[in-house]
């Protein structure tokens, strides 16, 4: 374990992966045995980013870190820097499968083909997020249930429904160079970030989202993003 990592232990309320919950959004732990990585994060709230309030086809990620280009849109915003997050998710055992920078990707989008390959894959990851409720408890909530998806009806109705994502560890925003996104878990298939929803290929379709304000902790709220990797054997 790294200093820095020992520092961030330090900084946090609980023991072990299942109860801990960080304080403050510039710190993150890793629990190698189980799989689990831990990383602090605040909650934000922009006006002027796209679907904050309402359904959207937005293309940037909901959570993110501060040193990436998409930082004004996160809602789950976090200090921890690209690098830290995702070297964090490589020691608690997450794989890439299949990865590509977003050039590629956009190369690929305009080839106006679509194969296996187009697809971002890695060790599958289940998100939450943990925090410290007004009554001093802990709760933990799965990413995706901050969200509701409108989609199309069997009869071409529209209908507002759970988003059900499929997301996998891709780690791609390493090969982006000098340029660094910052999105943590995106919703959806796009490789500048660590995590994606996978259910389509190169950014293809954009799932309709809207954030769910009554469920989301309060602006400003210190909370913690848990990364559950389910490892390969």
């Amino acid at each position: 374990m790294t200093l820095f990592m020992i520092a961030a232990a330090l900084i946090s309320s609980g023991v072990g992966p299942y109860n801990t919950v960080l304080e403050g959004n510039d710190v993150f732990e890793v629990f190698p045995e189980n799989h689990i990585v831990l990383i602090g994060c605040e909650i934000a709230y922009n006006a002027e980013s796209p679907g904050m309030d309402d359904f959207s086809e937005r293309t940037q990620g909901w959570s993110g870190c501060t040193d990436g280009r998409n930082e004004p849109h996160f809602i789950f915003k976090s200090e921890v820097s690209s690098a830290d997050a995702d070297g964090a998710m490589q020691e608690a055992g997450a794989v890439a499968y299949n990865n590509f920078p977003v050039a590629e990707a956009i190369e690929k989008i305009q080839s106006g083909e679509e194969s296996w390959d187009d697809y971002l894959d890695g060790s599958v990851v289940m998100a939450a997020i943990r925090w410290i409720d007004s009554e001093g408890e802990i709760r933990e909530v799965a990413f995706e249930r901050f969200f509701t998806q409108l989609d199309v009806g069997r009869n071409g109705e529209e209908i507002e429904k759970e988003f059900t994502p499929h997301f996998v560890y891709h780690g791609s925003s390493m090969l982006n160079g000098e340029t660094i996104f910052g999105c943590l878990v995106c919703q959806q298939d796009c490789s500048g970030g660590l995590v994606c929803n996978n259910s389509g290929a190169c950014c293809r379709p954009v799932p309709m989202l809207k954030p769910d304000w009554d469920l989301i902790p309060a602006v400003g709220t210190d909370v913690t993003l848990v990364m559950y990797i389910m490892p390969e054997r």
